[in-house]
């Protein structure tokens, strides 16, 4: 399966983890899709981990995902580089041109370097048929409105895992995040919960926000199986 029927997508994270906290069940399941994730930073402001240990803990949750490639930029913390010397430093290292989407954290969103990543996506599609697409993040604000998910939990990884239970296991390998509130057990459930998704036996899903989409390049009516004017889901 295809992610939105994209061959090709090009996921920004403002630090490391956020790609995988957001939406590394969707890349597990959309194998048919090449996700590049490209970490911005070495991490936030006051983290007082090591660059060497967030990298470290990406590079070990990566190389268990085939359809994934990741890859680090040399900036310390998205705060210290303009919006421009961003989308320069990213159009330097990679050709846009060939993603079908990007995705990015919102501009909805409490932390300022993940509103600062979600300019720069805009600023990066600017003349290009490129999707745009926005996954929840654990300081998305309430006026975020996703309209599409993906349910995790009751599809199957080529190694036999449920996704739901193998994104929660690959979590676990940032070591240096486990003290964080929103990696406890609790806080996941919560963060992957949906009430309308819930009616409808998707117990475990990510959300998204589909800000731009191209026909030609990504499509919701060659993937989709239930549809709504509120929402949509994906199973």
């Amino acid at each position: 399966m295809r992610f939105l029927n994209c061959n090709k997508v090009l996921c920004l994270a403002a630090h490391p983890d956020d790609v995988e906290y957001g939406m590394l069940g969707s890349i597990m399941k959309f194998s048919d899709t090449k996700f590049d994730i490209v970490v911005l930073s070495e991490g936030g402001n006051f983290d007082e981990s090591t660059s060497v240990d967030r990298h470290e803990e990406c590079k070990n949750i990566w190389e268990g995902v085939d359809n994934l490639n990741g890859s680090f930029l040399p900036i310390k913390h998205v705060a210290d580089v303009s919006e421009d010397e961003l989308i320069n430093t990213i159009e330097s290292n990679f050709d846009i041109n060939t993603y079908d989407s990007i995705c990015t954290p919102p501009i909805q969103d409490a932390h300022f370097e993940h509103r600062k990543v979600n300019r720069a996506s805009y600023g990066l599609v600017r003349r290009i048929k490129c999707g745009l697409i926005t996954f929840r993040t654990p300081s998305v604000m309430e006026t975020w409105t996703p309209n599409f998910y993906v349910d995790l939990s009751d599809h199957i990884t080529d190694s036999g895992a449920v996704v739901s239970f193998a994104k929660k296991k690959a979590l676990q390998k940032f070591e240096s995040q486990q003290e964080k509130s929103y990696f406890k057990d609790s806080s996941i459930n919560s963060f992957h919960s949906d009430y309308q998704c819930s009616q409808r036996d998707m117990s475990f899903v990510e959300s998204f926000k589909i800000e731009r989409c191209y026909a030609n390049r990504c499509s919701l009516g060659l993937c989709i199986e239930r549809y709504s004017p509120s929402n949509t889901t994906f199973n």
